[in-house]
């Protein structure tokens, strides 16, 4: 009987273990491969449901918005609708630079008259039932009565064209604060120019 070499016998050996050994990774990572191919499927999935959440949740909150939108817009127009309190409407000054005032007088030129049209004009558009004051100012230059007399018939001056170019009467009152009502001093010339005023105050 022949004798068979150590060294075949060890190879055999070492040959026998390294299959025992392949087949032992192969039986012990093949699960944990697959156990870590669904893991991965499932974090793709959570990922894919994750994203359709988000995609949910902004066109939820587009359509809330919208709806917000929609419910501040409503309660503006409600607000727009509800009568509206007595109060100013509006103030318009027509200063010495526009009326032009001759000393002493109270005679409206033309560039005063198309101020005043254009007043009339609006106040038609807006087709409210308003009243109107017209207050008449002037500067300091002469006695107080004078002045105040003075600032009566530039307002009356006023309210006589504003009723020509439509407004009613009944709806206009005028009030002279003569020189007691700067707007600013009367020290310059440009001062007393600003004083010299009629105020149109439109209220409803």
């Amino acid at each position: 009987m022949s004798k068979i070499s150590p060294l075949i016998l060890a190879a055999g050996a070492l040959l026998l273990s390294g299959c025992a050994t392949k087949e032992f990774v192969k039986e012990t990572v093949a699960p944990v491969q697959t156990s870590v191919d669904s893991l991965g499927t499932r974090v793709q999935a959570n990922d894919d449901g994750i994203k359709a959440l988000d995609g949910r949740l902004q066109s939820s909150e587009t359509r809330m918005l919208g709806l917000l939108q929609q419910e501040a817009a409503a309660r503006t127009q409600a607000f727009n609708n509800l009568p509206k309190p007595p109060g100013l409407l509006m103030s318009t000054v027509l200063t010495d630079d526009k009326i032009k005032f001759s000393s002493g007088r109270a005679q409206l030129t033309e560039q005063a008259g198309q101020e005043l049209n254009q007043l009339v004009a609006k106040l038609k558009a807006d087709n409210q039932p308003v009243f109107v004051e017209i207050q008449g100012h002037t500067d300091s230059t002469g006695p107080d009565t004078v002045n105040e007399q003075l600032g009566l018939k530039r307002a009356e001056a006023v309210r006589t064209h504003l009723a020509r170019a439509g407004l009613p009467l009944a709806r206009m009152a005028t009030i002279s604060y003569g020189e007691t009502a700067p707007l600013t001093d009367n020290n310059s010339r440009e001062g007393r120019s600003t004083n010299r005023r009629v105020q149109i105050i439109v209220m409803r």
